[in-house]
């Protein structure tokens, strides 16, 4: 094993909690890294943006407020219900006032990238800051929907009294915006598209949490609060975080062409001193990983213990180099409710040395530990406050979470980045998997397998008992992934397990590509047993 001192060297790691410098690249600084796409612009100016802070608050009472209180209606009951976490029966919002302050413009900077001659782009960057007098209510019923041996009536009458509100108020974001033109046409209306993302996840998204119920419901919100800043950031923002962005397309004809900077390999080694999900067993852990989160990638589950290892690799397509980040993050898996997450990190791809691996023990921290810490910073006794951080700080030394990564970079050459352009405009993915150092990127395909139950099992012998121990292998070209041993009664088995393979798709998924998700039974081998 690396030991963690020599490992990081000269790289420079953040935590989840602490990438809030705010701090950019210049774009000397992205001119200086070769294969950079997003590079030194032509020309750039700046102007003063108290006029688009006037124009947007003329639009904001009432257009555009009613049009993104419309929308949050639309998908955050269900976001909300889908991510809750497993202590939860339910969670249900009740009250949406998005507040009459507008958000405020400052520092606007406009640019020509003539980095790609195939690809000018002209764009217009700008710090958004936005404090409103946000109020939220929400219902939630705390207890698992299913809990073993309890049936479901006295879990909901349980959950039904035990009912409490949340609330979410002073609602502050903080972030660089960057609106692109792109792509450009030599004809009207000369713009054929037009994205906008945050350059970076905000540096401050914020607001205050409260719970009605008296001082037996406050330690809740510590908690509750983690959960709500991270659906905050992990469902809603970062879909709008460069890569990913709003885009509206005013020439449907004219076809985007992406291509990445580079190639980050991953190989997710082991993980040490797991914490606990929940009060009742040790964690059944899994390690999720992304640069984008619409590209989320995942390891296998591993049985209940402290330590886990998985020794799984995967290639993620790196599209900024400069500003992306490697998410790492541990959770729970859990059969009843969404899974808990254990803690994660963040491995800036820019300071990642180019072609050279990098064996990496890093560090985790738990999401409930920020909360923690601005919670003991309010408090007025400086001596009890360093005595009790200090005292953590212990406790952490000898018992921090921390996985195991090899990582290795590599940037594409001018020719590659051609090859990558040509498979797409003319849809020959053939053109990749003839040069060896891009059919990583071909293979990009995912298949997310949700594995259900097995029943109509036949019996091997009588004697064997009613429980039966059972194992379910999945299989897509040279990958091969497990679910986790479980217990079934004679004849059916839950198993309750998602399962993800990459590799190349050469067969006909048109159904899967329209409806996004396909829900069959299959027959095993034998034709007597049937899996779902």
């Amino acid at each position: 094993m690396a030991n963690s001192d020599d490992d990081l060297h000269s790289l420079q790691f953040v935590d989840a909690e602490s990438d809030l410098d705010g701090n950019f690249d210049t774009h000397e600084e992205e001119t200086a890294r070769k294969g950079v796409s997003h590079a030194q612009p032509s020309s750039s100016a700046t102007y003063n943006a108290d006029w688009l802070s006037d124009l947007i608050g003329h639009l904001w009472n009432p257009e555009l407020r009613k049009a993104f209180k419309k929308l949050a209606w639309d998908i955050l009951p269900r976001l909300l219900q889908q991510t809750c976490p497993a202590w939860m029966h339910s969670i249900k919002m009740t009250r949406f006032v998005l507040g009459h302050s507008p958000p405020v413009i400052t520092n606007v900077v406009s640019f020509r990238d003539n980095s790609h001659e195939e690809d000018l782009t002209v764009a217009l960057e700008c710090d958004v800051t936005w404090e409103s007098k946000m109020d939220i209510e929400l219902h939630i019923k705390p207890m698992p929907k299913q809990v073993p041996f309890v049936p479901d009536l006295v879990t909901k009458v349980v959950s039904n009294a035990v009912m409490f509100t949340a609330g979410i108020e002073k609602l502050k974001i903080k972030g660089r915006v960057q609106v692109m033109f792109n792509p450009l046409i030599q004809q009207l209306p000369v713009i054929a598209a037009i994205k906008a993302g945050f350059i970076e996840q905000p540096e401050v998204v914020d607001f205050e949490v409260t719970v009605m119920g008296g001082p037996t419901l406050a330690g809740l919100i510590p908690s509750l609060k983690a959960w709500l800043i991270r659906f905050a950031r992990d469902a809603i923002i970062s879909h709008y975080v460069l890569p990913e962005q709003w885009c509206f397309r005013l020439d449907p004809k004219v076809q985007d062409v992406d291509v990445p900077d580079g190639m980050l390999e991953v190989t997710v080694v082991e993980a040490r001193h797991i914490p606990k999900g929940d009060y009742l067993s040790d964690s059944d852990p899994y390690v999720s990983l992304w640069l984008r989160p619409s590209q989320k990638r995942r390891t296998s589950v591993q049985p209940e213990g402290k330590h886990a290892t998985w020794n799984e690799s995967f290639h993620l397509p790196v599209d900024i180099v400069t500003r992306q980040k490697l998410v790492v993050v541990l959770l729970d898996h859990d059969t009843i409710g969404s899974d808990d997450e254990l803690g994660r990190l963040l491995v800036p791809i820019k300071d990642l040395p180019d072609g050279q691996e990098q064996d990496l023990w890093l560090d985790l921290q738990d999401p409930k530990e920020k909360i923690k810490q601005d919670q003991r910073k309010q408090q007025h006794d400086p001596v009890a406050q360093a005595t009790k951080q200090y005292q953590q700080h212990q406790k952490r030394k000898s018992e921090q979470c921390r996985v195991h990564l090899k990582l290795r970079y590599r940037s594409m050459s001018k020719e590659e980045m051609r090859l990558i352009a040509k498979a797409q405009v003319e849809q020959d993915m053939n053109i990749l998997y003839r040069h060896s150092k891009l059919r990583d990127i071909a293979n990009q395909g995912v298949i997310d397998i949700q594995l259900d139950f097995v029943d109509r099992l036949v019996a091997a012998s009588w004697w064997r008992g009613p429980r039966k121990r059972l194992q379910v292998k999945c299989s897509f070209g040279s990958e091969q992934r497990c679910t986790l041993m479980k217990y079934g009664r004679r004849h059916s088995c839950r198993i309750d397990e998602a399962l993800q393979l990459q590799g190349r798709v050469v067969l006909s998924l048109e159904d899967l590509k329209q409806q996004g998700v396909m829900q069959y039974r299959a027959p095993l081998q034998d034709g007597k047993s049937q899996s779902g």
